[in-house]
């Protein structure tokens, strides 16, 4: 995982293995990144392994982002990231919820 900063934006790169084991540095990363005052761009477009933790600190992350009026954006959605959101029952945050989704 890695971090830049871009405009009023900080963009975060989440890992290969954005599972559980790496929960922790994960949501320690991305409450840095907030104590920025700046909005969070999260790319997925690397993450080979996702599961509900991961889904849960994204969901974390945009709520977070929404209370202090910060932007917020998920790019790159791997097809890991997709299927995470789909099994958790969880609308990608950014997306409008589909008649399908059940949600």
């Amino acid at each position: 995982m890695s971090k830049t900063n871009a405009g009023d934006l900080q963009r975060f790169q989440a890992g290969a293995d954005s599972t559980l084991r790496n929960a922790k540095a994960t949501a320690a990363a991305l409450t840095t990144l907030l104590e920025s005052g700046a909005g969070l761009e999260i790319d997925c477009s690397c993450v080979e392994q996702a599961d509900i933790t991961f889904v849960q600190t994204l969901v974390a992350a945009q709520r977070s982002c929404a209370a202090r009026n910060l932007s917020f954006a998920l790019g790159g959605m791997s097809d890991v990231v997709a299927s995470a959101f789909q099994r958790a029952g969880v609308t990608v945050p950014g997306s409008m919820p589909s008649e399908l989704s059940g949600i």
